[in-house]
């Protein structure tokens, strides 16, 4: 993701600014999970859905971006 694209269109678009920082916390979630020497089964299914939850995310923010003429 192009974190500094998203940071300009956020400072005009508040859906934008919101998605982009829910993309962020989900971000340093992902990251804690992956530090870890080894996941349980519930940590497993969390971080899959993490992942999917950020990519879905990201899709919704290019999507608005391209509309606003990005």
């Amino acid at each position: 993701m192009d974190k500094e694209l998203v940071k300009r269109y956020a400072e005009r678009n508040p859906e934008i600014r919101e998605l982009f920082e829910r993309h962020q916390a989900l971000e340093k979630e992902l990251s804690e999970l992956v530090r870890k020497a080894y996941l349980t089964a519930e940590e497993e299914v969390r971080k899959k859905r993490i992942q999917k939850e950020k990519l879905a995310l990201k899709d919704r923010i290019y999507e608005l971006i391209k509309r606003e003429g990005g």
